[in-house]
């Protein structure tokens, strides 16, 4: 027997708009977290090192991050728009994600030395993953728990 998902969903089916949106907000929450990160531990806390790769490094990350982080949601969670599932598949996508990059950013700064990775690695990590928990909350509640919200009807 195949489940049918489209056929189940109250919800209108995926729109150009309502990807474009998924894929703008994953962009936008990681970019600003980004900048966070590199002007709290880019300058304030390790001024030392180029500049111009801090910055190429906290672009290219905050666009990468969110593009597979909204990805992940377009192809696992807005299926299952309308059920619950949908709010934890995006949780769950930007935490897994966003946690695994804490990681492997890490060990990359152990190698460049911008942001304090290589002496103060469980700081650096604990800095992506607890935020990546709290962002995967907010990311799904912003697309899926809030059904007055105009969020949701892109």
């Amino acid at each position: 027997m195949t489940y049918d998902i489209e056929t189940q969903s109250r919800l209108a089916p995926l729109t150009h708009s309502r990807a474009t949106f998924v894929l703008g907000l994953a962009i936008l929450m990681t970019a600003a977290a980004e900048i966070f990160y590199l002007i709290v531990w880019g300058t304030w806390l390790f001024p030392e090192g180029s500049w111009l790769g801090k910055l190429v490094w906290t672009l290219t990350c905050g666009i990468a991050m969110g593009a597979v982080m909204g990805a992940v949601t377009l192809l696992l969670a807005e299926p299952r728009r309308g059920q619950p599932a949908a709010f934890w598949i995006a949780a769950a996508s930007v935490a897994v994600v966003g946690s695994y990059c804490a990681w492997l950013c890490s060990r990359i700064d152990a190698q460049f030395d911008y942001f304090g990775g290589s002496e103060h690695s469980i700081h650096f990590i604990t800095s992506g993953v607890l935020p990546a928990l709290a962002g995967g909350v907010l990311f799904g509640w912003l697309l899926y728990l809030r059904p007055e919200s105009k969020l949701n009807q892109n």
